[in-house]
């Protein structure tokens, strides 16, 4: 267990042996939904339109196995952008087309210390981006992605993330 910012615990469950049943898992996820679908608060990332036009009251919560199973509660049909997540799903695409190796060699992932848009992490790197997740290193990351034009490029990215 783990105490929260209001003070309440949560229980983890995180099992190093045999995966969770799909009922146990469904459970999780009911139980993850129910105990935040509650909380507000913050401010709507509005200097990116498609984010300010988002409903703040939308909420949900989705897990997918390894095997494809979903388990979800709550807005999950809602339609938004995945924006900086994006970096991380890439990544792994390139990793997967392109092997850890070279994108390790091209892109980096060392953890700069500086915010996601730094342009000082790419100065102190020698010109390298250094971390995949920083927006350098994931257009860095997004150099690598195989296709013969910008239109088989995304659609590589397009296919990937749809998976």
């Amino acid at each position: 267990m783990f105490e929260i910012a209001d003070g309440s615990a949560v229980v983890q469950h995180a099992p190093t042996g045999p995966l969770p049943s799909e009922g146990t898992v469904t459970r999780l996820v009911d139980a993850a939904y129910n105990r935040y679908r509650d909380r507000c608060g913050g401010q709507a990332a509005d200097y990116i339109p498609p984010l300010g036009r988002v409903d703040p009251d939308l909420f949900g919560v989705a897990l997918t196995d390894a095997a494809g199973v979903t388990d979800s509660a709550g807005d999950t049909d809602a339609v938004f952008t995945i924006q900086s997540i994006s970096k991380a799903f890439v990544f792994a695409l390139v990793c997967e087309e392109s092997g850890r190796d070279q994108v390790h060699e091209a892109v980096g992932v060392k953890n700069t210390g500086r915010s996601f848009n730094s342009v000082m992490a790419v100065e102190l790197s020698a010109g390298s981006p250094g971390n995949p997740m920083v927006n350098a290193g994931a257009m860095a990351t997004t150099a690598l992605v195989p296709g013969d034009t910008p239109d088989a490029q995304w659609e590589f990215i397009r296919a990937g993330l749809s998976r």
